[in-house]
């Protein structure tokens, strides 16, 4: 890498802050951020539950512990939830064309251009509406120097931690 490169990436680590959690402490213990999600994930998990329990009676083996099969799954299922929690960072543009590196990124992670209204651009998810939550959005706020990310923790996460590597 060249020096230029290394500066500019430099800048770029410098102008992004820490994730963090906009939303008051008692609501990250709420799981679901909306109806349709809670709605959405019991629909789901209890389908899954029934296409489990079904293909359990078909082996007819009665010391399938089938009750722990099914808490596995609501535990396991439960991961989805958490990786979309409301998360937030701040970048701030230096010059540097932070909405454009933020945008190639995000493509990169298969998310797709939804929405662009007012200097707010909404990404979400390249995956059919079933498989994708509106909360699993990101959403980039343009306030002049400053751009805020905001979305599902995980993906806050990979995003905000591809734009500290070196990418050349």
């Amino acid at each position: 890498m060249n020096k230029f490169q290394e500066s500019r990436m430099e800048k770029i680590r410098s102008s992004v802050t820490d994730i963090f959690f906009p939303l008051e402490k008692w609501r990250y213990f709420v799981l679901f951020q909306s109806k349709s999600q809670a709605l959405s994930w019991i629909v789901t998990l209890l389908a899954c539950m029934v296409i489990i329990s079904y293909l359990v009676s078909l082996d007819g083996d009665a010391n399938i512990p089938l009750d722990g099969i099914l808490f596995g799954a609501a535990i396991g299922s439960s991961f989805s939830l958490v990786a979309v929690l409301p998360a937030k960072f701040i970048v701030a543009d230096n010059g540097l064309g932070m909405l454009s590196e933020i945008e190639v990124r995000l493509l990169k992670m298969n998310y797709v251009d939804e929405k662009r209204i007012n200097g707010i651009y909404i990404y979400r998810q390249n995956l059919p509406r079933l498989l994708r939550w509106d909360e699993g959005n990101i959403k980039i706020s343009d306030d002049g120097d400053t751009l805020s990310v905001s979305g599902g923790y995980f993906s806050l996460r990979k995003l905000r931690s591809s734009l500290l590597k070196d990418f050349f």
